[in-house]
């Protein structure tokens, strides 16, 4: 219920005499006071004025109309007065979500910060291997997964000799859909993964083979053979031959250790990675003894299972095999796509996002999944993904823009290009648009030259030269032509002479130096086959930078004189 505080003035102030009331309307002080009598006895709790507070226009101001804004002042609470002192009910409710995000976080949320970047970075290392189906594999690719699990299912369970190829493009989800095949299976078995780019002959794989062989299983096998016999010396230094317990057999044992699988205590997966390049190896003995041992493996025969996987990029592997390599091969081929559905990689981002965290602040969830929401809406931020997808569809990628990258740029320096999971600071501690952009540039388009501001003048000299030569129809450049280009400009710009680490240049500074170290950088590339015949001075050579590249270098350098000498030649 509310009150209403009505004071009754003693005398009206002389401001009262400009108002010009109706006579009907005017009220007498006496008949004042019996309407304010009436109104505190209708309404409860009402209370007279405080003697501390000077009374105001409206408190003295006699009523228009007595008995309508009586009923009024009955109905209505005030808008001016204030209300009652009595006690409310305090209504319970949880905290109201954020509105605005800060732009600088609170110290007491730095934890809960580096926490988030924590669990975001491992979703990022695993967020192939976890998660539904039909998020983390795509349609495609869950096809060849049943595939290849029932395959294995065979395997493991029944015994079965089998053999597949695993074919599709880099990034497409290969190696993904090999290894959660294999985690899906109900009982564990041996698996060997052999690469090409590791193994590049069959004794390195041999080696591999036992090795991993005794680590899993912990026996040496065939510890009788003495290593000696092989006549070819170990000729890779990068080998560890010191590792305890690990017997290595010779290459001639080879076929001997390879029908020892199927006999051990449980199945065994060869995974062979850039299996093309296995196919390279002489005579292929590695692929003739493990598709023999996988084709000769029976049901019933009271051997375990053994099954050949390989993954390669390349769909004509099959025909890189012997005769004799092809009829052990099964045929079966498994073929992966990455997904081309927009909505499965906003997906992807969003679970990497969205990843909770334990031990969190109450305000720090529905700060950061408000920030969260900012991002996924922002219409750069779409677009920006929808470029990325469109040039390529490699999860690989998309991880790369979200991590930090190192672009080592050979000698010269090294950038280094932060992610938008690894930007997030106290000063910046949600994910914002800018940092997207960086990040994607720097995968989707790196610059090929970013070190040209960084040459010595006189490289820059003949870099605006090349420019220059370009613009006049001569796409072809020598030396020569370039020495006299920047001799021109020398004489013509002599009463600004060019300074140099604080000393003039002069027409030695500019020699094959520097256009050696241009050649050899690959920024001027043969136009031409050399001859003997032809002076060094004047091989033909083109140019590979663009005006807007040597733009780039020449601005960031600063010098007036060589913008005016690039401006020239657009």
């Amino acid at each position: 219920m509310h009150s209403v505080e009505i004071s009754t003035p003693r005398a009206f102030p002389k401001l009262l005499s400009t108002a010009s009331p109706a006579p009907s309307t005017r009220h007498s002080p006496a008949k004042a006071r019996t309407i304010s009598t009436v109104i505190a006895d209708n309404v409860p709790g009402l209370v007279t004025t405080s003697p501390r507070r000077p009374p105001t226009l409206r408190d003295v101001l006699p009523p228009q109309t007595p008995n309508r804004h009586t009923k009024q002042l009955a109905n209505t609470p005030s808008r001016d007065k204030p209300q009652s002192k009595s006690p409310k009910k305090l209504s319970t409710s949880r905290p109201q979500s954020p509105t605005r995000i800060p732009r600088n976080l609170p110290p007491h949320l730095g934890t809960c910060l580096r926490l988030q970047k924590r669990a975001m970075l491992a979703e990022l290392q695993n967020c192939s291997m976890e998660g539904d189906g039909d998020v983390s594999l795509g349609p495609t690719n869950t096809a060849a997964f049943q595939q290849l699990k029932d395959l294995l299912v065979g395997t493991v369970s029944r015994g079965e000799g089998n053999s597949c190829f695993v074919l599709g493009p880099r990034g497409s989800g290969k190696t993904t859909l090999v290894e959660r095949a294999i985690v899906s299976l109900d009982q564990k078995p041996i698996v060997i993964r052999l690469s090409g780019y590791a193994e590049l002959n069959d004794r390195l794989a041999l080696r591999e083979i036992a090795r991993q062989l005794s680590l899993q299983t912990g026996k040496a096998y065939l510890v009788d053979v003495n290593a000696d016999e092989d006549p070819d010396g170990d000729d890779n230094p990068f080998l560890d031959t010191a590792c305890a317990g690990i017997t290595v057999p010779p290459p001639s044992h080879l076929p001997a250790l390879i029908s020892v699988l199927p006999t051990l205590s449980r199945p065994v997966v060869v995974i062979l990675d850039a299996f093309d390049l296995f196919a390279l190896h002489a005579r292929q003995a590695l692929l003739y003894c493990l598709l023999d041992t996988a084709q000769s493996c029976r049901v019933g025969q009271g051997h375990n299972g053994i099954a050949v996987i390989g993954v390669t990029t390349r769909i004509d592997t099959i025909n890189l095999l012997e005769k004799r390599v092809k009829s052990r091969f099964s045929g079966r081929m498994l073929r992966t796509a990455a997904p081309t559905e927009f909505s499965f990689w906003m997906k992807h981002v969003e679970r990497v996002f969205r990843t909770p965290i334990e031990n969190s602040e109450e305000e720090w969830e529905p700060l950061w999944c408000l920030a969260v929401d900012n991002f996924l809406a922002d219409r750069k931020v779409l677009e920006q993904f929808q470029e990325t997808i469109a040039i390529t569809r490699d999860i690989r990628v998309l991880q790369r823009i979200l991590v930090r990258h190192l672009a080592d740029l050979g000698a010269f320096l090294t950038i280094e290009q932060v992610g938008v999971v690894t930007a997030l600071g106290p000063s910046s501690p949600f994910p914002i648009c800018a940092h997207l952009v960086s990040a994607t540039q720097a995968q989707r388009i790196r610059v090929p030259f970013p070190h040209l501001s960084t040459l010595p003048y006189p490289s820059i000299c003949l870099l605006i030269a090349a420019v220059h030569a370009h613009t006049a129809g001569h796409d072809a450049i020598t030396f020569e032509m370039l020495y006299d280009a920047f001799r021109e400009q020398y004489r013509a710009s002599a009463a600004a002479p060019i300074q140099v680490a604080g000393g003039s240049i002069s027409m030695s500074r500019c020699s094959r130096e520097g256009f050696e170290s241009l050649v050899a950088e690959k920024i001027f590339i043969s136009a031409a086959t050399s001859s003997s015949g032809i002076a060094p001075g004047f091989i033909r050579y083109r140019s590979v930078l663009t005006w807007e590249d040597v733009k780039r270098a020449v601005d960031k350098i600063g010098k007036t004189s060589l913008k005016k000498w690039l401006t020239k030649a657009h």
